[in-house]
């Protein structure tokens, strides 16, 4: 009996890609119109608001439609690569949110991250990390047991 793919809502690695991959879509294309208030610079620490609580430059924006892209394409792909896009994108959207932190009021904060930004990083990137940490283990166990039979 062959195993199949588990689809988009029985797969939590699935799931979340396409839920993050959707969040980064709109926080990514949105934040475009924002970001050429008072003509910000590309890689600057200043920008606009997206909803006026999140800092934009056209950097992050395209950081975030990037995110977007590789959460949709893995999540319609497999398991083990939602899985491993989710960890990726996790991991770096961490380390935004640390780099955010630390940089916030420095020449060298190029993403014009403020607080709103570095908590949304961290947050994202929490839940993306340990999801590919913690879940469709047995959904992966199950797939590499038939893959070898």
């Amino acid at each position: 009996m062959a195993i199949t793919e588990p689809g988009l809502s029985s797969s939590p690695n699935r799931g979340l890609a396409a839920t993050a991959g959707t969040m980064f879509a709109i926080w990514g294309v949105l934040g475009f119109f924002f970001t050429h208030e008072s003509g910000h610079r590309f890689f600057g620490s200043t920008g606009g608001y997206l909803w006026n609580a999140f800092l934009v430059n056209p950097a992050i924006c395209a950081v975030w439609t990037l995110f977007a892209a590789l959460l949709f394409i893995n999540a319609l792909a497999t398991v083990a690569a939602a899985r491993r896009t989710n960890l990726v994108v996790g991991i770096l959207s961490l380390v935004l949110g640390v780099y955010g932190f630390v940089l916030m009021n420095t020449s060298a904060n190029i993403f014009a991250a403020n607080t709103t930004d570095n908590v949304f990083h961290v947050v994202v990137g929490v839940i993306l990390v340990l999801t590919a940490l913690g879940a469709d283990k047995q959904n992966l166990r199950a797939l590499r047991a038939s893959q070898t039979a």
